[in-house]
């Protein structure tokens, strides 16, 4: 070997001894940003599983579960090909099962509705976290951004469906305290409620039981006001 040759190998020998420490940095870097995406992921997940399970069947359609079930088994699916240990990729069995039950009719009907205030803001927050979700949804998963809109506004409206419940719960509890005008007031509140909801079919069947119900206690206020003109004369 000449010197010539010696001195190019000396040299390319040094360089690659020198890169080795920022090569190791780049690769510390990229294995730390991988377990990042994969904490995220897998935290991500968790969040969308409880909601899954808070919300019950009275709110959430069963169409919107499915969705959300098939997309939470997508995200699941790179954290176990890596290997990744988490609650939720243990849950990937369960999951797998509950789908199945939704697509075959064979899931337990959880019909609840909110019953006070914490309740309401508990539903609205899960509700929250799955318009979140559903909006960061990727093309990879494969499907059209309107399937993803149709969705949230479903989501959108089990949000205001809970509070609707919540307000004829209190108009109820009015009403059995000879508090006729106050009820009024929250069936009515109800009632614009559902009516900013017009695009979802289930939202018609709603408005029609809420003007039946403040119909109901128009005529109460309508023949107490008459009693009190008769006895007055």
């Amino acid at each position: 070997m000449n010197v010539s040759m010696l001195v190019v190998v000396t040299i390319l020998l040094l360089v690659f001894l020198c890169s080795l420490p920022s090569f190791f940095r780049w690769q510390k870097r990229q294995k730390e940003l991988k377990e990042k995406v994969l904490s995220n992921l897998s935290g991500r997940s968790e969040r969308l599983l409880f909601s899954l399970e808070m919300v019950s069947d009275r709110y959430l359609t069963k169409d919107t579960r499915i969705f959300l079930i098939e997309y939470l088994l997508f995200c699941i699916a790179p954290l176990k090909k890596v290997g990744y240990q988490s609650d939720i990729v243990e849950k990937q069995e369960d999951l797998i099962r509950w789908l199945t039950d939704l697509k075959l009719g064979n899931h337990t009907l959880n019909k609840d509705r909110v019953g006070s205030q914490a309740e309401l803001e508990q539903i609205h927050n899960a509700l929250q976290s799955m318009v979140r979700e559903a909006r960061n949804i990727s093309d990879s998963f494969g499907v059209s951004r309107a399937l993803i809109r149709h969705h949230v506004v479903l989501i959108r409206y089990a949000h205001d469906l809970a509070y609707r419940d919540l307000l004829v719960r209190q108009a109820r509890y009015d009403l059995e305290n000879d508090k006729k005008n106050r009820a009024l007031e929250k069936y009515r509140t109800a009632l614009s409620v559902m009516e900013r909801n017009g695009s979802v079919n289930s939202s018609k069947r709603e408005k029609v039981r809420l003007q039946n119900m403040i119909q109901d206690v128009e005529n109460l206020l309508f023949a107490k006001k008459n009693k009190a003109e008769l006895e007055s004369k």
